[in-house]
């Protein structure tokens, strides 16, 4: 093999890291994305049905009778934006995470094969290893996410047991 040979093999070999290293960023930055506009958009919903069982609060004859139990109509607004919540975080946490912790690891593996890889003097890679240091120990983003979702669903329940053992109905 010639010395062009080897440096065409060098270059094609260079040019798939590359692109599967564009992929792999592109594909982070896009369940990130994804990420941000459900966490966004739920708590914006969540919050603004927390808001409607607060505003039916000033009705006094908004309640509802299942057997013996008398309760407001607010109850089930919360129960409603509890449900959403714990839904959310579902579809967040169990499925769109997962896949950009999947995409990470994969950045991580071509950060850590490339680690001393120079290109005209360049070290190329390490994005993914460098934020992975910045947010730091394994698993702390899993508890900023519990976290996140946590506080909105504990004052859901606090607004929720402030309705059931606060609230009294006028009419009987």
């Amino acid at each position: 093999m010639s010395a062009s040979e080897s440096e065409d093999i060098n270059t094609e070999e260079i040019k798939i890291i590359m692109e599967e290293w564009k992929i792999v960023i592109q594909t982070q930055m896009h369940f990130n994305d994804m990420i941000m506009k459900i966490r966004t958009t739920g708590i914006s919903i969540v919050l603004s049905v927390f808001g409607a069982a607060a505003y039916s609060l000033q009705f006094d004859n908004l309640y509802l009778k299942i057997f013996d139990f008398s309760f407001h109509g607010a109850v089930p607004i919360v129960s409603f934006g509890l449900v959403m919540m714990f839904s959310i975080f579902i579809i967040d946490y169990f499925y769109y995470f997962k896949m950009l912790l999947g995409a990470v690891d994969r950045g991580i593996e071509i950060d850590e094969a490339f680690k001393d890889r120079m290109i005209n003097g360049v070290k190329m890679y390490g994005l993914t290893t460098k934020i992975g240091e910045k947010i730091g120990r394994p698993g702390h983003s899993k508890t900023v996410i519990c976290v996140f979702y946590g506080i909105t669903f504990l004052v859901g329940i606090i607004f929720l047991i402030v309705i059931l053992r606060g609230y009294v109905p006028t009419v009987t």
